[in-house]
């Protein structure tokens, strides 16, 4: 992990305003905890810039640090502390945490004193989200834009990152068999594939997919002794002709 002094992260802060510092003709906030809204339960986006700042591995990394149990104890930290966390030098986030700001992803929670030098600590503004196409308003059949493709690729690069990483650390394992035979890991499940069938079957196997992706997501975040961490992602479409 890349370091540097606390002065270097100072002088990078003070050299770009910092992350929640005012705009031109607005109000500094004040220092101490911020009076914000409670947390939106589910945030539907659907807008081009949201969406395009979105589409970057870095911040989606944020955003799932962040956003870790936003569901029952929201994570309020600092910049230094998201750099720890996610290895990374603190001076490559103030950037990101602008952009996510600059769309509401992030709020500024509280603000303090240190050393002379005004920390500023995040939350996400919501517990959970989901990008909607189907709100921009597209024609039917038109192409989507690129934001859309600079988002999903970010998405999956992010995951697999994640599973690499889980993989190598011998937290997780490609054969199911060995997943069980070392509690408290759970089977794993996972395929690239691609097959011909009528197209009632796969419609019928959508639908049973969707169900049950929707009832994973429906799970409430919990820190018991006995939880473990698990990760799903599921891409399954249909084309009339091999692509």
């Amino acid at each position: 992990m890349a370091t540097e002094s606390p002065a270097e992260a100072a002088a990078e802060e003070a050299r770009d305003g910092g992350a929640g510092a005012a705009r031109p003709g607005e109000q500094a906030l004040p220092l101490g905890p911020q009076p914000l809204p409670e947390l939106v339960e589910f945030r539907r986006i659907d807008d081009p810039e949201t969406i395009k700042a979105l589409a970057d591995l870095l911040r989606l990394q944020i955003m799932r640090v962040l956003g870790r149990d936003a569901r029952t104890r929201p994570r309020i930290m600092t910049v230094k502390q998201l750099a720890e966390e996610l290895g990374e030098p603190t001076t490559k986030l103030y950037r990101h945490m602008k952009q996510l700001l600059a769309v509401d992803l992030i709020q500024v929670a509280e603000l303090r004193l240190v050393g002379g030098i005004v920390e500023q600590h995040y939350r996400v503004a919501q517990k959970a989200w989901a990008v909607h196409t189907g709100e921009l308003g597209l024609p039917t059949g038109a192409a989507l834009p690129e934001e859309i493709f600079g988002m999903v690729g970010a998405a999956a690069s992010e995951f697999f990152r994640r599973y690499e990483a889980a993989l190598r650390a011998g937290l997780t394992h490609l054969r199911s068999e060995d997943n069980l035979r070392n509690p408290p890991q759970v089977r794993s499940v996972g395929a690239i594939s691609e097959a011909r069938i009528p197209q009632a079957r796969a419609a019928e196997f959508g639908e049973r997919l969707h169900e049950l992706v929707q009832e994973f997501n429906a799970e409430e975040s919990d820190d018991e002794p006995e939880s473990v961490f698990v990760n799903l992602m599921a891409i399954y479409y249909g084309t009339e002709t091999e692509v």
